[in-house]
């Protein structure tokens, strides 16, 4: 029974009483806390193989869980499921897993940003020659689990984040870790790209004007899993010139282009807070400038510091990771006397 008692307020406390006790709607399903330890079966093989591959595992009927072949690829694994490939037990859980990886690596021109081998200068394959320099590689690859007892003591595999053109050099992150991808690719300030970028003929005070307040291009982008074309205005960005002297200038016209350092004269800094598909070539031909050479040089405040020659690839420093989201959890920076004493903490709360 509701009351009316001439007030808006209380009318309204009334009203809410009275709803708060009718039941849900039959639709209505409570969120899963992910306390629960809820995972799609096909991302239990994620330290080892791509999403695509566990669903192609899937269909073959190579994975079991529990004992049972899995059919379903959106089927939900609880923590304690046992899950099997080929008969071979894979640990999936992510207490059980080797730490995620964060690398950069200073692409050459002519390397593929892709995870597909069969793709002739993929990024996998030409990063293989920096093994001695960032440990063994399980770079996206089918990795072959008969190498181990688990697929587990390998090191988890590591794609791009986001990509340069195969004509393009310079900075590329990889990491394991998927969850910071897509926040690193949304547009921002504090994630913004810096390019070095030399274009014939050389950009005029007018032609840096309409790059720097955006440019209206046709760019390709996945909507709802499907490619399609968008055409839109660029973002406002900063592109300004920079000075060097006439011999680097004439090297960016050769094949080598791509080996020369900065400082080209007419060269331009492009700082950019989006990633369309080829955004900055796209933006320079509207205005009849043709790019000769484009090297990235920083992202998401990451910089080439520490692999400066082209082909070199390292791990990021701990500060680096922090930087872009990764590093280790708060709960895995917590000592062992810390942990021991929010456990009696908790313990002792449970226990009054």
């Amino acid at each position: 029974m509701v009351l009316f008692f001439g007030t808006g307020d209380v009318l309204w406390v009334a009203f809410s009483l009275a709803s708060s006790s009718s039941p849900p709607p039959s639709s209505w399903t409570p969120k899963r806390k992910k306390s629960q330890g809820l995972m799609r079966v096909n991302r239990a093989l994620r330290s080892t193989h791509s999403r695509r591959e566990a669903n192609r595992f899937i269909s073959q009927g190579r994975l079991n869980r529990n004992g049972a072949v899995v059919t379903n690829p959106d089927h939900l694994l609880s923590s304690g499921d046992t899950v099997q490939l080929d008969g071979r037990l894979i640990l999936w859980e992510e207490k059980d897993l080797q730490p995620h990886r964060y690398l950069k690596y200073h692409k050459p021109r002519g390397v593929v940003c892709t995870t597909d081998r069969r793709v002739k200068h993929n990024i996998l394959d030409e990063m293989e020659t920096s093994t001695e320099i960032i440990g063994p590689l399980v770079l996206g690859s089918v990795a072959d689990a008969s190498t181990s007892e688990n697929g587990n003591d390998m090191e988890r595999r590591v794609y791009p984040i986001g990509r340069l053109d195969a004509d393009s050099t310079g900075l590329i992150l990889l990491t394991s870790n998927g969850d910071i991808v897509n926040p690193l690719l949304r547009s921002g300030d504090d994630k913004s790209k810096e390019y070095h970028v030399i274009t014939e003929p050389m950009a005029t005070d007018d032609d840096i004007r309409q790059l720097s307040e955006g440019l209206t291009i046709t760019t390709m982008a996945r909507r709802e899993g499907v490619t399609v074309p968008v055409t839109a205005k660029t973002l406002p960005c900063l592109v300004e010139m920079r000075r060097a002297n006439k011999k680097n200038r004439d090297d960016a016209t050769r094949d080598d282009a791509a080996d020369i350092q900065p400082h080209s004269p007419g060269e331009l800094r492009f700082v950019i807070r989006e990633g369309r598909n080829r955004q900055i070539r796209k933006m320079c031909s509207t205005l009849g400038l043709e790019v000769m050479s484009l090297h990235r040089v920083a992202f998401a405040g990451i910089t080439l510091d520490g692999c400066e020659g082209q082909g070199e690839c390292v791990h990021l420093t701990k500060e680096e990771m922090i930087t872009i989201g990764g590093g280790p959890t708060r709960e895995e920076r917590r000592s062992p006397e810390e942990k021991a004493r929010r456990k009696l903490k908790k313990q002792n709360k449970k226990g009054k």
